[in-house]
């Protein structure tokens, strides 16, 4: 199934609002830096999929787009090499996509399979989806349904489920097709250990000293040493601010891209982190100011002085060098991409010893969220003098909110999920979600 990348990104600007005035109509855009545009795989726009991403666009953060021309990808690549037409679709069709997603095999790793259950399952999630869409927008309410319930006599049967999930609203639902292969049950994400932490920091110093580094690698650097021992001192002084961040704040690491220089030059004195929130599917993020202490501006700082001097160096032997104002930035002084700071971590786990243990972003965030949670409980018991017997549903979700004020969710149940188990337990019987 898989090939050639079948989208691109462009940067555009979509109207999305378009407010009466008194001599005319003002239209108001939404910026997306990063728009997936899908071709069929003879090079000629996939025209339905991209109007899909037109429609959900304003619903939608770039991210996620981006993620959503990943799991069609598969959808148009079966539909052109079987020369089978979107509104032809049938049941029959869904079953050979389904095995051939399951049967692919890894191409790092012959042996094992190139997706598990549970990616299959979200890429035909992801299809039945714009079925849907598909459906209402273009497909005669007089003809044969393209998709929908056996009622219906469709030529995609789906089932309707409940969602439990107690991070979704009471109420809501999802479509499964029989296509689809059973879950797989992953171990749940733990706040990240200690130790790990620590033995990653140490991976850390050690990369950065010159002994540890391969002649092969030391070649290539042969007549810029200057440069080399500049860029492996910042890439140590960034990576172990990186997991600064991720333990005192819990953010997402296309946060941490997005943060700017400029709205921390006077750190010491604001004490305040402004950190753009990505799952807020606005025009353009919102800033969520995350107060810390004089300590921790104090860290922030110094990075920011090791930023500054390592820019200033690269001025030193490129005048005409194209300097990035984000936070983070690579060995040229460009912006750094989400991606390249998710392979770094990846890379930073293995080295430290860590093949096969899980150890990711998402688990420091886990881990800050359990902390803020606990933190909070007590405080809350300590001053209001109660203990758990007497602690109301309002009370927890006050709790709660405030958490969630601090690490951007929207709402108070995804919190909930983002915490250790046995915490959530209790939580949950508490509230009764």
């Amino acid at each position: 199934m898989n090939g050639i990348q079948l989208f691109k990104t462009r940067s555009v600007d979509l109207p999305c609002t378009v407010l009466p005035l008194g001599k005319g109509e003002q239209i108001y855009y939404q910026h997306i830096e990063a728009f997936p545009f899908m071709y069929w795989p003879n090079g000629k726009p996939c025209d339905p999929i991209n109007m899909y991403f037109l429609a959900i666009a304003n619903l939608t953060a770039e991210e996620t787009l981006k993620t959503y021309a990943s799991e069609l990808s598969h959808l148009v690549r079966y539909c052109s090499k079987n020369k089978v037409d979107i509104d032809k679709l049938t049941d029959t069709n869904f079953f050979e996509l389904s095995y051939l997603l399951q049967a692919e095999k890894s191409k790092l790793n012959p042996i094992e399979r190139a997706r598990n259950n549970n990616t299959v399952r979200a890429i035909l999630s992801r299809s039945i989806r714009f079925l849907q869409w598909y459906q209402v927008n273009f497909v005669s309410p007089l003809s044969t349904p393209l998709i929908g319930e056996a009622n219906q006599s469709p030529q995609i049967i789906l089932k309707r489920i409940q969602n439990t999930d107690p991070k979704r609203k009471p109420g809501e639902y999802y479509y499964v097709h029989r296509a689809m292969p059973s879950h797989e049950s992953r171990e749940p994400k733990h706040p990240i250990a200690r130790p790990i932490i620590e033995k990653i920091e140490q991976c850390i110093d050690d990369q950065s000293s010159l002994e540890k580094q391969s002649a092969r690698f030391l070649q290539r650097y042969r007549n810029r040493p200057a440069f080399l021992v500049a860029s492996l001192e910042y890439i140590r002084v960034r990576r172990h601010f990186m997991i600064w961040l991720m333990k005192r704040a819990g953010m997402r690491p296309s946060e941490m891209i997005e943060i700017t220089v400029k709205e921390h030059t006077d750190i010491l004195h604001r004490k305040r982190i402004l950190i753009p929130c990505k799952k807020r599917r606005r025009n353009r993020p919102p800033l969520r100011s995350f107060p810390i202490t004089l300590k921790d501006a104090t860290v922030f700082q110094r990075y920011l002085n090791a930023r500054a001097k390592y820019l200033d160096y690269l001025r030193t032997v490129n005048q005409e060098v194209s300097l990035a104002t984000t936070l983070f930035v690579g060995v040229n002084g460009e912006p750094i991409k989400k991606t390249s700071l998710e392979r770094d971590f990846a890379r930073l786990v293995i080295s430290a010893g860590y093949k096969d243990v899980q150890a990711c972003f998402s688990m420091f965030r886990h881990r800050f969220i359990t902390y803020e949670v606990i933190v909070h409980l007590k405080e809350f018991m300590t001053g209001a003098g109660k203990n758990r017997q007497i602690m109301t549903n309002t009370d927890y979700e006050s709790i709660l909110k405030r958490v969630a004020t601090k690490t951007g969710h929207g709402n108070k149940r995804i919190v909930l999920g983002n915490i250790t188990k046995r915490l959530r337990d209790h939580l949950v019987k508490s509230l009764r979600f």
